[in-house]
């Protein structure tokens, strides 16, 4: 049994320890009450920046409403402080914000004075940019005791403007260029005869094209009336379709006001430039679709149109989208707009374009004696698309690959000039093309064999245009021959450095029959493209036969430019006739790097301008709407806004 001395020292060790306990607590609790005080600090704080960030948007926004009125910057700057008075007065904390400082008195953080990226505590209009900050000083109620003050909290908001010109190109004339014989004011709606689109609907018929002095610029005017849209005529323009059924152009019944904004300059055949991940392979349902998308969420991304010129450069010229591709951007106006809302849209003259083109199509061969002439030694083909009204020159090519060949040796008589062209210069028309007769070829001595030659199609206007095609010399009697074919004419690069492919195959001519007899030796033409990684051929030599022998060409685009690319495969033999004759055939391959035209449908509108129009109707057909402003080539100016929306845009 313990002591009493035993007993009272446990009693006493006992006391020590619930002394010790009450001392933890004490600590813990004062920093447990501390972490609840900046809990609840930081929790007002965080109810600031909200609220701050709330009010700093509300102003940013307001602002750029008031750009998109047509209001000025001052007004502007007036419509965000107003907002933000109003916001202010209803703080969670209780504690009413300061208001920015005045027009040029703006802060920004510390060196970079000046920089709108930087603005700590100001409201920036610049152009259509809206930028605000605000801040606050909020106290600390429970951190102050453990020394904490005040904490500056700050929100900033930026908004632009969207909805930058949408997908669609209206006609700025119809029937021009004027003037409709008696044409007096008020004008009749009819679209029959001439009319400007872009003058208010009682001026529209008068004057011309090129003389506006009779017309009058149109306005937003009154309020649109649902009932009666086409009311007022004498401060908008007449009532058009602008997309669909009925926004055909004179000349192009194909295009019903749909345009691709991320194809533009048709200057030449292979002068397109792309935008927004479209190349030349994309075919035509994700094209439309991208397009329409531009429409349903708010306008063209960009890049912006340069302002337009006149006369207009590549740089105005857009693709036009196919009539039966309209009705997915009806749907898409649809489902975002209806009567009474305004637009931005790209305005074309009324008249569609092609590039100027024309195409060659020379004869399969000329068979010639070994001496001799021949009057009349072939025909070939010039054709043209709607664009083109020039001639062209024609004229012929020696195969200098070939030192065996007639024109190189001088066995095929003529010099420079071996074929006569008639009609040279020509001029190609449309459908079926115009016939060139191919006369007075004349060979003295030339060896027996099947050569190759070139034809030069040349026309200098609207700008230099040159088409090279061979055609087969046959000299004499050649019994045995071969053909060689690819896969494709030409193939595209999916990205800029990858290969393409070419499945070649020699067969047995003129029967399957006719064994060639040797083999034929493959090669490419130089000189090669300026940043070619590699060329192969799976075999360089090949020995025709009856079903065909075949071999590959594959092409490494390498670090070659973007563009178009011939590739001249040259296949030469020796054939099996009682005496060997040599035979050589060309084969021209195309190559494209991206990002150029492939086949892309080559029809082009020229955009002269940029205007708002206020739509006035929707359906499954077409779209109506008048204009509310003249046309104007810089899309940014400000009278453009009205066809835009306010949004907010990332800070930086």
């Amino acid at each position: 049994m313990p002591s009493r001395t035993q007993r009272a020292s446990r009693r006493a060790g006992r006391q020590a320890e619930h002394g010790q306990v009450l001392v933890v607590f004490a600590i813990s609790i004062v920093g447990l009450l501390a972490a609840t005080a900046l809990a609840f600090d930081i929790g007002r704080f965080y109810s600031e920046r909200r609220f701050l960030q709330n009010a700093a948007d509300a102003g940013a926004l307001a602002a750029a409403s008031a750009l998109v009125r047509g209001e000025s910057t001052a007004n502007a700057i007036l419509d965000a402080r107003n907002v933000l008075a109003r916001n202010f007065l209803t703080g969670p904390n209780g504690i009413v914000p300061p208001m920015p400082p005045a027009t040029g008195s703006e802060v920004y953080e510390p060196g970079h004075a000046g920089d709108p990226r930087y603005l700590a505590d100001g409201i920036l209009v610049s152009g259509s940019d809206v930028r605000v900050a605000v801040r606050n000083s909020v106290p600390y109620t429970f951190g102050r005791v453990v020394g904490f003050d005040s904490n500056a909290i700050g929100a900033q908001a930026r908004a632009g403007l969207n909805g930058q010109v949408l997908p669609i190109a209206v006609r700025r004339h119809v029937y021009a260029p004027g003037p409709n014989v008696g044409a007096t004011a008020p004008c009749p709606d009819n679209q029959t005869q001439y009319l400007d689109f872009f003058s208010t609907a009682n001026t529209a018929c008068l004057g011309t094209e090129t003389d506006p002095s009779l017309r009058a610029e149109p306005s937003a005017g009154a309020a649109f009336d649902p009932v009666t849209p086409e009311s007022d005529p004498t401060s908008h323009g007449p009532v058009v379709v602008i997309l669909g059924q009925g926004a055909q152009p004179q000349n192009g019944a194909d295009f019903r006001g749909f345009i691709a904004l991320d194809i533009r300059n048709f200057s030449s055949a292979v002068s397109q430039a792309y935008y927004n991940g479209v190349t030349p392979g994309t075919n035509s349902n994700t094209l439309k679709s991208m397009q329409a998308n531009w429409i349903s969420t708010g306008g063209y991304p960009g890049p912006a149109f340069p302002p337009a010129t006149m006369p207009p450069d590549p740089a105005d010229q857009v693709a036009t989208m196919s009539g039966n591709s309209t009705g997915i951007a009806i749907d898409a106006v649809t489902s975002r707009f209806a009567p009474g809302d305004e637009v931005l849209v790209a305005v074309y003259p009324g008249i569609v374009h092609a590039i100027p083109d024309f195409t060659l199509a020379a004869p399969a061969s000329i068979s010639l004696p070994p001496t001799g002439t021949v009057a009349n030694a072939g025909t070939l083909k010039l054709g043209r698309n709607n664009s083109f009204s020039g001639q062209v020159t024609l004229s012929t090519l020696a195969d200098d690959a070939d030192p065996a060949n007639p024109m190189v040796l001088g066995t095929l008589l003529g010099g420079a000039t071996p074929i006569a062209y008639n009609p040279n210069p020509a001029t190609p028309s449309l459908g079926s093309g115009t016939n060139v007769q191919l006369q007075n070829v004349t060979t003295s001595s030339a060896a027996p064999g099947i050569y190759a030659l070139w034809i030069q199609a040349q026309a200098g206007s609207p700008f230099l245009t040159t088409k090279v095609e061979p055609v087969t010399l046959t000299v004499g009697t050649i019994v045995r021959d071969f053909t060689i074919t690819s896969d494709s004419q030409a193939l595209e690069a999916t990205t800029p450095g990858a290969s393409v492919t070419f499945n070649l195959t020699l067969k047995n001519a003129p029967t399957a029959n006719t064994n060639f007899g040797g083999p034929v030796s493959l090669s490419i033409d130089g000189p090669l493209p300026a940043g070619i990684g590699s060329v192969t051929l799976g075999s360089g030599t090949v020995t025709p036969n009856k079903n065909g022998n075949s071999t590959s060409l594959t092409i490494n685009t390498g670090t070659m430019a973007s563009g178009r690319y011939r590739f001249t495969v040259r296949a030469r033999g020796m054939n099996g006739d009682p005496t060997p004759r040599s035979v050589t055939h060309l084969l021209p391959l195309e190559v494209d790097v991206p990002p150029v035209v492939a086949g892309n449908n080559p029809v082009y509108v020229d955009i002269v301008g940029f205007a708002v129009m206020r739509i006035t109707a929707l359906d499954t057909n077409a779209v109506w709407a008048y204009a509310i402003s003249p046309v104007i080539p810089d899309p940014n100016d400000p009278r453009l806004r009205r066809g835009q929306a306010a949004r907010l845009v990332p800070w930086n």
